[in-house]
């Protein structure tokens, strides 16, 4: 009996604590996803109440949210970017629980504390005034209405355009990421520069319509390929003068554009695409982040495993016997590495979700030469040399050689030396990193851009690019 009024009083106490609790207030937590990601969310009011989330290392704030609040429990949920907070009231000032977003769980604790918000520097981020004009875009695409920002110099053109293309992931306009906006750089170069430049937020981001969970590689092509047919009708844009660049993924698609839509597109700008295919790429990536992490006999165990997966999901034509194939896969894997997630649990179907998407298995089945050797436009192909996402030397070298073998004689290739995935001088070089580096893009690599385009716009005379 005595133990039992000890376990009573405990109980008592413990609901007091959750009786005084007051949501009111900033509720801050760290997000572990690659890098180490701030959430603040606030609450306010008396009877009805409002709040907020900002992530100063996304440079996002004041992005609305909902909140439930029962005797044990808050969510906070934050529509706009399809975010979900769950956490159990642990005292007055934890809440523990987890984030769902874009299909993942990530465990999430939030502390009440009063803190003062800091934006990162980001010097080389434009801002007004402009020298050029800045027009809204709304184009209609397979998947819904998409929108964007094209900037155009002062006058009445026609003017070179360049469409820039974003990488993997849900990307904005700006393509941005940990508060760096590296479309909104490169736009703001090029247009002082004399060029015009669309910029497009994703298909169901920003003010973008569809799905971008149900897309591929060549549903985002056909977004692209809609918004260029949309510039080609406008009076002061140079239709024989469009040109496209895309970064990482980005790089990518623009091979697919510029081969299928040879007379569309007068020259291409490849920013961290890959030349080799997407599944030896994700088996490089595997390979190098393991290996900064682990002992190289578990980064080979690694490195088979996601080959066996990865390999299993590009040869299957029946889905249902693939997601079993997976499971047991996954399944034998959680008991190998003492996982604690059980089979149909949320985050055991996260992942087998996630092998299952259309995106995946359409970009480990891409072969890059199925589209360069037809790709008959100038390019310009970079990489740094310590990104860690795209391997540097080989995709280049993949790059420079296909075109070459077919007939592409305008073709520039440039590794940077000492940088990274992004075009920033590093040292880890790590995607962590690049929140911490102030630069967005280095000066150097926005110059040399400039200076092809000026090459392969306006001296289209010269049917020869040097090489570098």
């Amino acid at each position: 009996m005595r133990y039992f009024l000890l376990l009573l009083s405990c109980m008592s106490f413990a609901y007091a604590q959750v009786a005084q609790f007051d949501i009111r207030g900033q509720w801050v937590g760290e997000l572990q996803v690659g890098a180490t990601i701030q959430l603040i969310f606030t609450v306010k009011g008396e009877y009805m109440m409002s709040g907020s989330l900002d992530v100063p290392l996304q440079g996002a704030k004041d992005i609305p949210i909902s909140i439930t609040e029962t005797m044990q429990s808050v969510k906070f949920n934050v529509e706009s970017i399809k975010g979900l907070f769950e956490g159990k009231k642990i005292d007055t000032v934890t809440l523990q629980g987890s984030w769902k977003q874009n299909g993942g769980i990530y465990p999430l604790t939030l502390k009440k504390q009063q803190i003062t918000i800091e934006q990162p520097k980001r010097p080389q981020t434009p801002e007004e005034p402009f020298p050029y004009m800045i027009e809204e875009v709304v184009v209609l695409g397979k998947a819904g209405k998409l929108s964007g920002t094209l900037t155009k110099p002062i006058g009445e053109g026609p003017f070179p355009l360049i469409v820039l293309i974003t990488g993997s992931g849900a990307q904005d306009r700006d393509e941005t990421i940990f508060s760096h906006k590296p479309f909104f750089v490169l736009a703001d170069a090029f247009t002082r520069r004399g060029y015009a430049v669309l910029r497009m937020d994703d298909r169901g981001i920003g003010n973008s319509e569809g799905d971008l969970s149900k897309a591929t590689s060549l549903d985002l092509a056909d977004d692209i390929y809609a918004c260029i047919a949309a510039m080609k009708l406008k009076r002061d844009i140079d239709n024989k003068k469009i040109g496209i660049l895309g970064h990482s993924e980005g790089g990518l698609i623009a091979q697919i554009l510029a081969a299928s839509h040879p007379k569309d597109i007068a020259f291409m700008c490849s920013m961290a695409g890959i030349g080799v295919t997407g599944l030896d790429l994700l088996v490089w990536q595997t390979r190098k982040i393991s290996s900064s992490t682990m002992p190289m006999n578990e980064v080979e165990k690694a490195v088979r495993r996601q080959k066996t997966i990865l390999t299993m999901i590009k040869d299957s034509r029946d889905s249902l016997q693939l997601r079993r194939a997976l499971t047991d896969s996954l399944g034998i894997w959680a008991v190998e590495q003492q996982k604690l997630f059980m089979v149909n649990s949320p985050e055991f179907r996260v992942q087998l979700n996630q092998l299952q998407s259309p995106w995946l298995r359409f970009f480990i089945s891409y072969e890059p030469a199925k589209y360069l050797r037809n790709v008959k436009c100038p390019v310009f192909a970079i990489n740094g040399s310590e990104d860690m996402q795209v391997e540097s030397g080989e995709n280049l070298r993949r790059i420079d050689s296909v075109l070459n073998a077919n007939g592409n004689a305008s073709v520039t290739v440039k590794e940077y030396k000492g940088m990274n995935h992004l075009f920033q001088r590093c040292n880890t070089c790590d995607v962590a990193e690049y929140a911490k580096i102030e630069t967005t893009i280095e000066q150097e690599v926005i110059d040399d851009i400039i200076a092809w385009l000026n090459q392969v716009t306006k001296k289209s005379s010269k049917k020869q690019v040097k090489r570098r």
